[in-house]
This record gives structure tokens, sequence and C-alpha cells, in this order.
């Protein structure tokens, strides 16, 4: 029987953990889908992002099995001691691929390749950027990035990995930093727990829309309050997700004190990803002007939940209006944005009926298609 080879994945948070958003989701459904294939062992911290308090109940500095995900995983909190330990494990394992998430983490990132420099890992070293090679990512504390940059391919170090780039955009930025790189690409995977279809009554004239997303500048939620404003129809709009950025969540806040009698907002502050169905079937319309994401798991669970979504064109989500399921508009045409508020809180019951359950076909052929995994395959050879 053939020894299965194992994949050891660094990620800085992971589950039980939430609030880094879409790179725990990314990782832990490629680790549903490969760990039928691949013995996969995870190391992480034992804190959600952002929070002091480690999780509860976790044994950490050891490597346990989640018996729901059946793979391995070392949740670490001796930070004093945190390099010379992911050197051990990673001897320890002794893994056939060390993958990379992000690309600007002095423990997850910097460390290993500086091991890989070194030829102290002698194994294949994936890189996935994860949008942080966007210029909308790289505009955030770019001071301190476009230096690393620099630093990075200087030492050739992209000459001795392989980069894994989830869409044709990502592809295109490696190439531009980091020219004559081997890339692969391989979409990135899913949830594909798919609910029933859940159907919510509405009435002409009013909406309940929602956002998900990390309340940064990046996500654009200043700019929904803004459009919001200018909306004539009755509107409940519920907002989901941690504070990061204290200075622009007390704009938003400010900004919300002014809207107009007929808009409604709620901030639940984050919720789990598995509580993130059952709110979205509580609303009509997903909204999220992006100004880049790398996949966008929270519109994909809409898609999921049967909800039509009202985003940006900075994401891989686009033509969605000749699907029905939805609008992706130029963040320039703030008017647009408006315009589309105002047409999906006009619907009436078969209206919204129709793009939701075209929201919901949609995601379910998508999450069946026979060729999802395929390059993954060739990522992992």
């Amino acid at each position: 029987m053939t020894q299965r080879k194992k994949i050891m994945i660094l990620i800085e948070w992971f589950i039980p953990g939430y609030k880094a958003g879409g790179p725990i989701q990314s990782c832990l459904n490629m680790c549903r889908v490969l760990k039928n294939e691949y013995d996969i062992y995870v190391f992480t911290t034992d804190k959600d992002h952002g929070e002091i308090d480690p999780y509860i109940g976790i044994a950490t500095n050891e490597w346990i099995t989640h018996k729901q995900l059946d793979i391995k995983i070392y949740y670490i909190n001796q930070y004093k001691n945190f390099y010379k330990q992911l050197a051990i494990e990673i001897k320890t394992i002794a893994p056939d691929f060390i993958y990379l998430n992000l690309f600007f983490s002095p423990r997850f990132i910097i460390y290993p390749l500086w091991l890989k420099l070194r030829r102290i890992i002698k194994t294949t070293v994936i890189l996935c950027p994860r949008g942080t090679l966007y210029e909308s990512a790289l505009s955030v504390k770019w001071y301190k990035k476009k230096p690393m940059l620099y630093l990075y391919k200087k030492s050739g170090v992209h000459h001795q990995i392989k980069f894994h780039a989830t869409n044709s955009r990502e592809q295109q930025a490696i190439e531009h930093f980091f020219p004559g790189s081997e890339i692969v690409v391989a979409n990135n995977l899913p949830n594909v727990n798919q609910p029933a279809f859940k159907n919510l009554q509405k009435l002409s004239g009013s909406i309940n829309c929602i956002f998900i997303a990390r309340i940064v500048p990046i996500k654009n939620l200043l700019l929904v309050i803004k459009f919001l404003e200018k909306v004539s129809a009755r509107v409940n709009f519920t907002i989901v997700g941690p504070e990061e950025n204290g200075l622009y969540w007390n704009e938003c806040k400010s900004k919300i004190h002014t809207l107009p009698q007929n808009i409604t907002v709620n901030y639940l502050g984050a919720k789990s990803n598995n509580e993130l169905t059952a709110l979205l079937q509580q609303h009509h319309l997903f909204i999220l002007p992006t100004t880049g994401e790398n996949f966008g798991h929270a519109i994909f669970e809409s898609f999921l939940a049967g909800r039509p979504v009202l985003i940006s064109d900075q994401t891989p989500w686009l033509n969605l209006t000749q699907l029905n399921i939805g609008w992706d508009l130029p963040l320039d045409e703030p008017a647009a944005f408006v315009n589309c508020i105002e047409k999906a809180a006009l619907w009436n019951q078969q209206e919204f009926d129709k793009f939701a359950i075209a929201a919901w076909k949609y995601a379910k052929e998508f999450t069946n298609h026979p060729s999802l995994t395929t390059p993954y395959h060739q990522l992992f050879s």
C-alpha cells in the first residue's frame, strides 16, 4: 500500500477562531477536501485574531486529533520558544509539503522561508498570498510591506518555492513581483455544506440588508452607510464583523447616527461561521462594496444560503446580473449601488424568490463541479 503524503499547513489563526476571516475558511475547506488523500497537520496559535485569551478547553503545545475533521492540529502558546518549536515540529513530522498562508508574518512566513533559504527545510514549500499582493492590500501599512517585498525578491527565495495563486488576478500579481516563479492556479475551495433553501417574506418597499466582514477600510462599510443615506426605501441594515480599526469604526458609528428615519441599523459584533447561514436567511440582500477580495467567502455563503448580493467588481464573482443572483458594480459609480438597493427594496415576493432561488442553485452547481479539486492534485505533486 502506497504511503500517504503529508501536508503541514502553517497558519497564524485557525478554527475554532473566525475573526481573521477568509484565510481560516480557505484552509478549513482545503483540509476537508484533501484529508481523504493526504495526512494533514496544521500548526497554528492558540488564540483568535486580536484576542489575548487562548481558546478554552484546547490542549496546547502538542499534536491533537480534531475529531470532526480527522486532521492533526498543533496549537502553540509558547511564543518565546516559537521559532525553536516550529523547527522541531517540522523535523518531527517530516512533511512532504509545507503550506504557507498570507505573506508578511515574521513567524509563519519569514522564518519558514529563511529555513528554506538556509536549506534546513528540504521539502517542497508552497506559499499562498491570499490577496496580500493586491494593491488594495499593499496600500495598508505599505511602508512596512514594500521593503519586505524588496527583500523577498533580492533573496531569491521565490525561485526555491512554489506559489499557489487562487485566481488569475493573483497569478498576475505574483508574476509582477516575482517573475519567473513556479505558480499553480487553483481556485479557493468553498464551503460545500449547503443548507436546504429557506424562503423569506418580502414586501415591496422595504428590505433587510446585511454586511458581513471585518470592520476595516478595505471592506468599505462606511461607503455602504453613505449609500443608505440616499435610499428612500425602508431598510433594516445588519452589520456583522469584528471591530479591527477603532478610528474607522467610530467614523462609521458617527455616520450611522445621521441616517434618516427610514434606515434602521443593528450591529451584532463578530459571529462564528456556523452562525452565518441563519443570519443570511433572515435577510434579503448581502452588501459588500469591497476594494478587493481574493475569494470572498462571505459572498459565497450568501449564495449558499440562497440570497442575492450587491458587491463591487473587485472580487472573483462577476457577471452576476446575467445570472440573476445580484450585482457587481464599479466603486466609482455610487449612484448605481443606491439604485440597486432601491430596486431590490421594491421587489415583491415573486421577484425576490427569483433571485433567491437562482443564488441557491448557483452555489449548488458551483460546489458540485467535478473540476473544482483537480488543480490541487497538481499543487501537491
